[in-house]
């Protein structure tokens, strides 16, 4: 009995994972080889797919059927974009990938090939939008319908994830739903599905580090695509209007709410509802402000979506005001007509002494 216990656990330690177990199994995944722009980070990547490379190898050579492929769209997406760029490697890899999985089962792994046990205790949503993404974007490339990797029990590899990484999803995934609802979301999707690259199990932690300050960087940049310009303004009188300009460099129309918010009560401004701004475009608002005191005051511009949710990038417009009152006005006004009439008076008077002496 104690040694059938020993031969147990034995086989329990030695079983290989899932993905290992299937000894056909084939598995097209990488670290990102794009930046967040989409240009090309790895310089040996365009290597790989030649047929004497890591990735060539795997399917010039591929082995033998019965056999099962696993597939991260955001690597066939990159080969894409090297084919736009006129690749030949590229172009040759994916027409091989093409005819050596054409009768096999392919499954397609959550977008970037994350590490899903961490994503689905962290964001179970978003990890569904992750394998959503990830089985559309793969069938646009083959142009074949495939199989989800989700609940396959092949994804097992875990990640090394630390604060500051978690802490980047959480801001970004908020800010890009909150996007989502003003903007097309197929607009947005393969910016937020980018995201999760950054959970890969292949990347080491220098690798994970690099890749989300460019990340950070990226997603700003998207989020700022709406947005409202700072200004700064000089104001003199109780009623003006000041230019504000509003962005939108979405290739999709942007209906929106325009709030303002002064920090202190020196002015008052305006707001207004369902705004919308065209595909790429850029527009000027005349705003009417009231003045109620001189002094210097710093208004908050955002846009808003219909639910009173901030969406992309706020303004600040500084305003210096050095208001001159009515009262101040109209006396400074007076004494301008009284001096013309003085002026006129003597003018008069002068006429009237030459006429005489003559």
């Amino acid at each position: 009995m104690k040694k059938f216990l020993i031969l147990i656990a034995a086989l329990f330690f030695t079983l290989p994972a899932p993905a290992e177990a299937a000894g056909n199994t084939i598995w097209l995944a990488t670290t990102a080889n794009r930046n967040y722009v989409g240009e090309i980070t790895n310089k040996n990547f365009e290597k790989s797919l030649a047929p004497e490379g890591e990735l060539g190898k795997l399917v010039f050579n591929p082995v033998a059927r019965p056999r099962t492929w696993i597939m991260d769209a955001a690597l066939l997406e990159d080969v894409q974009h090297l084919i736009e760029k006129e690749s030949t490697l590229a172009t040759n890899w994916l027409a091989q990938v093409k005819r050596a999985s054409n009768r096999d089962t392919i499954y397609a792994t959550a977008y970037g090939n994350p590490d899903v046990i961490y994503l689905n205790s962290l964001a179970p949503t978003e990890l569904n939008f992750y394998y959503a993404v990830g089985l559309q974007h793969l069938q646009a490339v083959l142009l074949k319908n495939v199989l989800s990797e989700k609940g396959s029990g092949y994804a097992w590899k875990r990640a090394k994830i630390n604060d500051e990484v978690r802490e980047f999803f959480n801001v970004a995934r908020a800010e890009f739903t909150l996007l989502s609802t003003v903007v097309n979301p197929k607009e947005v999707e393969t910016d937020r599905g980018r995201i999760a690259q950054l959970f890969s199990p292949l990347l080491s932690s220098e690798e994970r580090a690099a890749l989300l300050k460019d990340f950070e960087s990226g997603q700003a940049n998207v989020i700022n695509k709406l947005r409202i310009v700072s200004g700064r303004y000089q104001i003199t009188t109780a009623k003006e209007k000041i230019p504000v300009t509003l962005v939108n460099d979405f290739n999709v129309p942007v209906t929106v709410d325009l709030f303002f918010t002064p920090l202190n009560n020196r002015v008052v401004f305006p707001q207004y509802r369902q705004i919308t701004l065209n595909a790429k475009s850029k527009i000027q608002v005349s705003v009417p402000i009231k003045t109620i005191a001189a002094g210097d005051t710093n208004v908050i511009a955002r846009f808003e979506n219909g639910k009173g949710q901030v969406v992309g990038s706020n303004g600040m417009i500084e305003l210096s005001s050095t208001l001159i009152s009515p009262a101040v006005t109209w006396f400074t006004t007076g004494a301008g007509l009284l001096l013309i009439l003085a002026a006129i008076a003597q003018s008069v008077r002068r006429v009237k002494k030459n006429r005489a002496e003559k």
